[in-house]
């Protein structure tokens, strides 16, 4: 069964290692130019500009991967076929989904290993440039660390609800798109509630490092503290944000249980 699910899908995975291969090399090219320049910040900045695109890898997974996982059995009518012979459609799907959501995971989280390496080349307190911080710069966050695992999990799985709760390829990959992209920018925009901000009063002795996210005002109008969120939280936040989306991969993974048994 698993090398049957290999073989219908050699072609997702076999693209998917292809790039990345290809995001590998770039990234070690780029870096070890970066280690000896004189203006590693141009370096980064040129590279960055095309890889920013990447953080949309999610979307992919879930249109090339996921999406067509059952729709298009439902379309070609294949499910006919494999629901009648000795493996259960609950295998069939757990399976598939199973092994498929593995190696999407594994994907990301190799992704977001090369970019995490990568980025360390280019430590903030050089000054190398103002948007190497993994914990501020929004899109770095999303490709570094676990997150990516997380991320590609979930659209995989997303694709795959809505291929069974639709049966349609088509309109399958347009619920898939939307509602990553949404997602995407939704979570960026509520990241920072993960967890309560530290109140760091000024003049205490303690020096304020990290994300200011708001000035605390006395009755003068002098700033007297401030909430921030530390610099030493990027796994703290990583992990919260890998966790919601692996428990809400976990009910898109049910609900597509529940169309496929519900319809046959």
């Amino acid at each position: 069964m698993f090398w049957l699910a290999y073989r219908q899908h050699r072609m997702q995975l076999l693209i998917t290692a292809g790039l990345l291969v290809a995001v590998g090399i770039l990234l070690l090219v780029n870096g070890n130019a970066a280690a000896d320049s004189p203006d590693p910040a141009k370096l980064f900045a040129d590279l960055y500009t095309y890889l920013s695109w990447l953080q949309v890898v999610p979307v992919a997974i879930g249109v090339f991967w996921g999406a067509p996982l059952v729709a298009a059995e439902y379309e070609r009518g294949t499910t006919k076929l494999a629901w009648t012979q000795s493996i259960s459609r609950f295998r069939w799907l757990g399976v598939k989904l199973g092994f498929l959501a593995v190696l999407a995971t594994l994907a990301g989280l190799a992704f977001g290993t090369m970019m995490q390496r990568w980025v360390d080349v280019f430590p903030t307190d050089r000054g190398d440039t103002a948007f190497t911080s993994r914990f501020d710069n929004p899109v770095l966050f999303a490709m570094t660390g676990v997150a990516p695992g997380a991320w590609w999990l979930f659209g995989f799985v997303l694709g795959t609800a809505a291929g069974a709760l639709i049966r349609k390829t088509l309109p399958a990959i347009a619920v898939t798109i939307a509602v990553t992209v949404g997602l995407m920018i939704g979570v960026a925009n509520v990241r920072d509630l993960y967890a309560e901000p530290e109140l760091v009063t000024l003049g205490a002795g303690k020096e304020p490092t990290g994300r200011v996210l708001e000035m605390i005002r006395d009755a003068a109008g002098e700033i007297t503290a401030l909430k921030v969120l530390p610099q030493d939280w990027y796994w703290r936040f990583q992990w919260t944000e890998a966790a919601i989306l692996a428990g809400v991969s976990l009910l898109l993974a049910v609900a597509a249980t529940f169309a496929i048994r519900r319809r046959s």
